[in-house]
């Protein structure tokens, strides 16, 4: 959790003596319109705080202070039920820079890019690196370390070691079951994961990119209690019409808002808005939920069903029955907003406060990149019946072209000392031979990535990649142009968010000098090796068909 006090029983009974008048509150907020999602309301109203929660509604109250509202509308703070932290490449106090101002009071934070480094030790230093980060950070139990039996990051956790990360204080749930193919096939490791996650009485996170009918039956059946890799409305309609949760992602490299607005104009009841991944320049480019909220009302969404998108509905789905809602005995968590359309930030709060992003970030030792002593001498041929690896500026799914057809090479190196790494033809980055672009984030193993590019410009972004710790690096004719690094397990920065969207616009800048068509191309990169969403993923073993669950020979 962020680090903002709970109240304790006699605060509560301080509670009740300040909402029936009988003492003054610590702060009242005065002429509001309140936004409450719970009955689709907007109405005028003061707003009392104790103790850093909710006292009362209503008007005559005293308080030690006072802000004048002047008609603002006053929401409950915005909740993110789903995102990576490290893929925004900024520590949880960075990424609380980035997001306080939009509006955004808590997430809950999914690290399993952290725990594929470091294991167990990456979720306890998330939770850690929160409660300094004047953000609510809220947590899941990665279910999938590493993702698939494809592949090899830096640490292994079994199921026994998922029940010892249910058990952390933060912890909602058990977080997303990408291994699908496990779930269906009975795979005695994943179901004793899934036994784990039942064990524990929480939430069972869910993630089932391209599963459909009978599969999704049985995968609902199996105890998932939510998805967030619905792409049209068919599946979307699927998902809720089997009781899972439908989380609609909108990111930096899968973007299903739009397609799948006609679905929540139905004002389904188990929905919400999450962001998945964001990087951190369209985070202050774009914006964060506010951003999602914007093109929901733009698109025929009343306000008020938009807002419980990302505050009352995450918030009961993950079990966070104080907040989410500006109601008596909640958490004082909440935004003014110049309107209901842009959404545009006057303040927010968090316990009541000021929301203030923290300054200070815990150490967290290891994670660095070791691409192995032969690297030196590395080539990277692409064998000739391999398909062509088809890439999307907007979907992190892959297609499948004709062996041959490609326009710029991707090779994917072990990081961890394995001396391992593959290579195939991808289309539709545009990066070709002119440079490459090299990033040791790639979901979910955290392995090297390099797009384009000679040989020698590999070999000279790999070893650009070793000596900042991990990063993103960009080279040309043997030459770094412009690089990012991430020092904190390869995966973020705590450089400001302003510093680190500079440093990477200027590696965007460089990828597009040299023939880039993608808006995102760290973030696309980073999926290139999910094993775990379809149809095409590279490993340093080689090119999956994710479809076949198997290796090219």
């Amino acid at each position: 959790m962020s680090g903002v006090s709970e109240v304790n029983v006699v605060d509560r009974r301080r509670l009740v003596r300040v909402a029936r008048g009988e003492e003054p509150g610590d702060l009242l907020v005065r002429g509001a319109q309140v936004v409450q999602p719970a009955t689709r309301e907007v109405f005028a109203a003061d707003v009392l705080v104790a103790d850093g929660r909710i006292a009362a509604l209503g008007s005559g109250f005293q308080a030690a202070r006072v802000i004048e509202a002047r008609g603002a509308f006053l929401a409950p703070g915005f909740i993110d039920g789903h995102v990576h932290i490290e893929s925004s490449l900024l520590t949880p106090a960075g990424f609380a820079g980035a997001v306080l101002g939009r509006g955004t009071t808590g997430v809950v934070a999914e690290p399993h890019e952290l725990v594929n480094v470091l294991g167990a030790a990456g979720l306890e230093w998330m939770l850690a690196a929160g409660r300094t980060s004047g953000l609510r950070v809220w947590a899941s139990a990665p279910s999938c370390v590493p993702a698939s039996p494809f592949e090899s990051g830096g640490a292994v956790v079994d199921a026994e070691g998922v029940a010892g990360m249910l058990r952390l204080p933060g912890v909602l749930g058990l977080a997303e079951m990408m291994n699908y193919p496990g779930v269906l096939g009975g795979s005695g490791d994943v179901w004793d994961v899934l036994e784990a996650g039942r064990g524990s009485g929480l939430r069972l996170d869910g993630h089932a990119s391209g599963v459909r009918g009978r599969d999704l039956m049985g995968y609902a059946a199996a105890g998932l209690h939510s998805d967030h890799e619905a792409t049209t409305p068919d599946e979307a309609r699927e998902r809720l019409r089997a009781g899972l949760w439908l989380m609609v992602r909108e990111g930096s490299a899968a973007r299903n808002l739009e397609a799948l607005l006609p679905v929540l104009l139905e004002r389904p009841r188990r929905a919400m808005l999450v962001s998945d991944d964001v990087s951190v320049d369209e985070l202050l480019e774009l914006g964060h939920l506010d951003r999602l909220l914007r093109t929901c009302v733009a698109g025929g969404l009343h306000p008020a069903d938009a807002v419980a998108l990302v505050t009352c509905n995450p918030a009961e789905y993950w079990g966070l029955h104080d907040t989410g809602l500006v109601a008596p005995g909640y958490h004082a968590d909440f935004v003014l907003l110049r309107d209901l359309s842009d959404f545009g930030v006057l303040e927010t709060f968090v316990g009541g406060q000021e929301a203030r992003a923290g300054t200070v970030t815990p150490p967290l030792p290891g994670g660095g990149v070791n691409l192995g002593a032969g690297w030196d001498a590395a080539t990277f041929g692409v064998p000739a019946h391999w398909p062509v690896m088809q890439v999307s500026a907007s979907q992190i799914t892959t297609g499948v072209g004709e062996p041959g057809s490609g326009d710029a090479r991707l090779v994917v190196a072990d990081r961890y000392g394995r001396g391992e790494w593959s290579a195939c033809l991808t289309s539709g980055t545009g990066m070709g031979n002119g440079g490459t672009l090299g990033i040791s984030v790639l979901h979910d193993a955290h392995n090297a990535a390099f797009l384009g590019g000679t040989d020698a410009d590999v070999r000279a972004a790999g070893r650009a990649l070793e000596a900042m710790g991990g990063g993103v690096v960009v080279v040309s004719g043997g030459e770094v142009r412009a690089s990012l690094p991430l020092p904190f397990a390869g995966l973020m920065t705590d450089q400001p968010p302003a510093e680190a969207a500079a440093r990477l616009g200027e590696v965007t800048a460089a990828c597009r000098a040299l023939g880039c068509r993608l808006p995102y191309p760290v973030t696309t990169l980073s999926f290139l090796g999910l094993t775990v969403i379809p149809a095409l993923k590279l490993t340093p073993r080689g090119l999956l068909d994710v479809n076949a669950w198997t290796y090219l020979p």
